[in-house]
């Protein structure tokens, strides 16, 4: 499967004007992508979704690359270990590396902001909460693309949207899901981190599709993590695939959905020289 997603992504040229800077984030492989036109100091933590045991660097380069450019941001993408290979804690662990790498460069957490898409924006969670817990600087913010943070599936939408959406099934995100809990259970709050402490997180936006089978994943998440006292702002798309982000030179629902992101990111996260 991996092989398949590989070779059936696109990969045009890279646009003129975009940089892209392989790097070592402690022993995990990652890129800082942004524009040489950009000024402002202002990262993005990015990790990519495919139910983690699918997606690289290379499929979403092309998303990560406009997210720069939405949010004025250099992007950090992080190749984390997937499942079956690494199951969890794993690739929690690597994106923690790749975090604690900016840090050491001299980024401040008021510079950045985690985001992901689907398995992505699961991880993004339990990684703040993970850094909560041991008292570690949090991010200034936080983004999350149809985010999956309930692997139980036991979220209504997996049964109710299944006759629209026409990129994710339950049996197989099922399967994905024990895949990477490994030894430990699916309800585990580092594998499903909605059932975490969602108290005293930076401001989130959650974007998701009405459609799509991870409806009320974000829906639930927005409603935990308001009654947690948490800033949160959910915003909900009508006939869009799950995340319909990736298709943003072919849905101009896609390309509003990007500006919104960028716009979320400019205000909650400084931009000052590092």
């Amino acid at each position: 499967m991996r092989d398949q997603l590989e070779s059936a992504m696109l990969k045009p040229c890279r646009p003129h004007g975009l940089i892209i800077s392989e790097q070592d984030t402690n022993g995990v492989k990652s890129e800082l992508v942004y524009w040489d036109h950009d000024t402002p100091r202002r990262y993005v933590v990015y990790l990519h979704g495919g139910g983690y045991v699918l997606g690289s660097i290379d499929t979403h380069r092309e998303l990560a690359a406009q997210i720069a450019h939405r949010a004025h941001a250099r992007v950090l993408i992080v190749e984390y270990r997937l499942a079956p290979e690494g199951p969890y804690p794993a690739g929690l662990d690597d994106a923690e590396a790749a975090y604690q790498w900016l840090l050491d460069v001299g980024v401040t957490p008021s510079q950045i902001a985690f985001a992901g898409d689907s398995a992505g924006g699961g991880l993004a969670l339990a990684l703040m909460q993970r850094l909560k817990s041991a008292g570690r600087p949090l991010p200034a913010a936080a983004a999350f693309l149809s985010p999956w943070v309930d692997l139980t599936c036991s979220t209504p939408s997996l049964d109710t949207n299944t006759a629209t959406d026409m990129v994710l099934n339950k049996a197989q995100m099922q399967s994905f899901a024990h895949v990477y809990a490994g030894d430990h259970s699916v309800s585990d709050a580092g594998v499903s981190p909605l059932f975490g402490d969602l108290s005293s997180l930076p401001p989130c936006l959650i974007q998701v599709s009405r459609q799509e089978l991870l409806l009320d994943d974000g829906v639930r998440l927005a409603e935990r993590l308001e009654a947690s006292g948490t800033p949160v702002q959910i915003s909900k798309w009508s006939q869009m695939p799950h995340v319909w982000q990736l298709l943003h030179r072919y849905l101009p629902q896609a390309d509003e959905a990007l500006r919104e992101l960028g716009e979320f990111l400019k205000m909650k996260v400084k931009g000052e020289p590092s």
